[in-house]
């Protein structure tokens, strides 16, 4: 009986002192964007919590404080005014959320009225802050008179993007136009070469923008052109000549395998095979004797 009590005792200051760890949450968000990063709150009949907030990045670490009691929430300490406290659920929210907000964070909670004290609980989540790139570049055109221009964002696959076009102070209309990319078709008289077109993307309450001024080929384009033309041409030339070569030296043999001599080698052949015949013909030959029985 008093082992089982002894048990129940040491279970119970467990459950109070030990302190309670959530799993780690991943989030991923935009930059400008405003995240909610959840606090646990222990029980909802908590009269009084202390709520401890620590963000560790790779270059600095926050900490923010709060009290509290009730539906009231006061700061304890001084705190970066984009980070702020809110009930119901219980969690931080960080406010046009930066590249710098990246990294660990960490919410502990404390139990302070009604008793038992003391019961801590930890949330962890790791944040990462994406900041999208923007890219415009030229399509080709078959048209000397008309410019494609490709506008493209990175990194926002599942957000709404509101593309927007300009030459100057002039709007211009998009050809079409999808969640995260936009095309731009002009065809003179509405260009000429030295305009600058600036393509801006919207999302989140925030907005980027990149440009880029239309030229004419240049002659060094040209002349780059011809060289890899020049370039070319010869090393088809060049192989042209090997694979002549090659074809007339493989006609020297026959489909046997046996040579097949030019006709200065064939006369040379002859000559020296008709010299040899010759002199086997000079030697005196064996007289021959005949027997009469």
């Amino acid at each position: 009986m008093f082992l089982k009590w002894t048990t129940n005792c040491l279970l119970f200051l467990i459950l109070i002192y030990l302190p309670h760890t959530g799993g780690e949450n991943v989030s991923t968000v935009i930059k400008g964007e405003t995240v909610d990063l959840l606090c646990h709150l222990p029980s909802n009949d908590s009269e009084q919590l202390n709520v401890v907030w620590t963000k560790n990045s790779t270059n600095s670490a926050t900490t923010c404080e709060w009290m509290v009691n009730g539906v009231n929430i006061s700061s304890l300490n001084k705190c970066d005014p984009r980070f702020t406290l809110t009930r119901e659920p219980l969690r931080v929210q960080i406010k046009d959320v930066q590249p710098s907000d990246s990294g660990y964070h960490s919410c502990k909670t404390t139990r302070i009225i009604p008793p038992p004290s003391s019961l801590d609980y930890f949330t962890n989540t790791s944040l990462q802050v994406v900041v999208p790139r923007l890219s415009l570049q030229k399509l080709n055109s078959s048209n000397d008179t008309c410019v494609h221009l490709l506008c493209s964002i990175e990194s926002l696959q599942s957000k709404q993007v509101n593309f927007t076009w300009s030459r100057g102070q002039r709007s211009l209309h998009p050809f079409t136009s999808n969640a995260t990319e936009s095309e731009l078709r002009l065809c003179k008289p509405d260009w000429s070469e030295g305009d600058t077109i600036t393509c801006y993307a919207s999302y989140s309450r925030t907005q980027t923008n990149t440009s880029i001024q239309l030229k004419p080929e240049t002659s060094a384009d040209k002349d780059q052109l011809i060289l890899i033309i020049s370039c070319s041409a010869a090393a088809g030339l060049i192989l042209c000549i090997i694979l002549t070569v090659v074809i007339c030296k493989c006609r020297n043999r026959d489909e046997n395998g046996s040579m097949v001599f030019s006709n200065k080698v064939y006369e040379n052949f002859s000559f020296a095979m008709f010299r040899q015949n010759a002199q086997s013909n000079d030697k005196p030959q064996p007289e021959e004797c005949i027997y009469e029985n």
